[in-house]
């Protein structure tokens, strides 16, 4: 069997569910470390930008806060913003307003995932005073596919977002990749639905779909790159060759090779939530 069509299947790997379409505030008792424990309280609030849902996750009262937007992985086709909730959530208690967001998968590919990805930091900035004092930063942030499609809306910004129906920029002050695998074109034989061809017959929406077209737009972005050493599903090599890349082009970027840590786990809060914590209030 190919290795890189094994590879596309087993990232389809996805959580789905449903949550009480309601506004709640929950105490979780949560940590970004695992010898410490906090215990706080957010506000969540289920709400939809078009067709597609958004969960909101808060401190309870509003503050001078900073605003993420953050999307699941799923292997391009799958996943579900339920595999990022824990993640919002301890975001929540540590003081950080989270818009856990998703994209188009079995309907979407190039350049609807995309466009949705802008779109949600449009409306994230759009509907932040709801739950913020402060007018940034907003940071966006992915897990695995969802840290690839963030990846390019953060360099890219207004180049995406077509048919969106919130007047704002998807322009980011900052970006977080948690496990992403970076350069489609590595992923040929497994992407070629997503780009609509395959890249032998029309690179061009393969290179229009890869952060690596946008370095030196959004020049100052501000970047927080994290892998797995144990990453069973995506090389590590993924980010750092990313990294350098990025800082090549004068991007101010951190790499962090987080020990015997595997792919799930760069979307667990005990695992990333302190340095995403410090890089988010940073």
């Amino acid at each position: 069997m190919n290795r890189a069509w094994w590879l596309g299947l087993v990232l389809l790997w996805a959580c789905s569910g449903e949550v009480d379409p309601t506004t709640t505030t929950i105490t979780v008792t949560t940590s970004g470390s695992t010898t410490a424990e906090a215990e706080s309280e957010f506000l969540r609030r289920i709400d939809s930008i078009g067709d597609l849902p958004v969960t909101v996750y808060a401190p309870p009262s509003v503050g001078p806060y900073p605003v993420v937007v953050l999307f699941h992985g799923g292997g391009w086709f799958g996943g579900a913003p339920l595999s990022t909730a824990p993640l919002a959530e301890f975001l929540a208690s540590e003081g950080i307003v989270v818009f856990n967001s998703t994209y188009r998968t079995q309907t979407g590919g190039y350049p609807e995932s995309f466009d949705d990805v802008a779109c949600a930091v449009r409306y994230a900035r759009a509907n932040a005073s709801n739950y913020t004092s402060a007018e940034g930063p907003v940071i966006l942030a992915g897990h695995s596919a969802g840290a690839h499609l963030a990846s390019v809306v953060a360099l890219a910004g207004d180049e995406f977002g077509n048919g969106c129906p919130v007047e704002e920029t998807a322009t980011v002050d900052r970006f977080i990749g948690l496990a992403g695998p970076y350069d489609p074109t590595l992923y040929r034989q497994v992407l070629p639905a997503f780009f609509g061809t395959r890249f032998e017959n029309d690179p061009g929406p393969w290179e229009a779909g890869s952060a690596y077209s946008y370095l030196g737009d959004n020049p100052g972005l501000e970047i927080l790159l994290m892998h797995g050493e144990a990453d069973e599903l995506v090389p590590i090599s993924s980010t750092r060759l990313f990294a350098d890349a990025l800082a090549e082009a004068g991007y101010r970027v951190e790499m962090a090779a987080v020990a015997k840590a595997h792919h799930q786990d760069l979307r667990d809060p005990s695992v990333v939530g302190d340095a995403v914590v410090r890089f988010v209030s940073q």
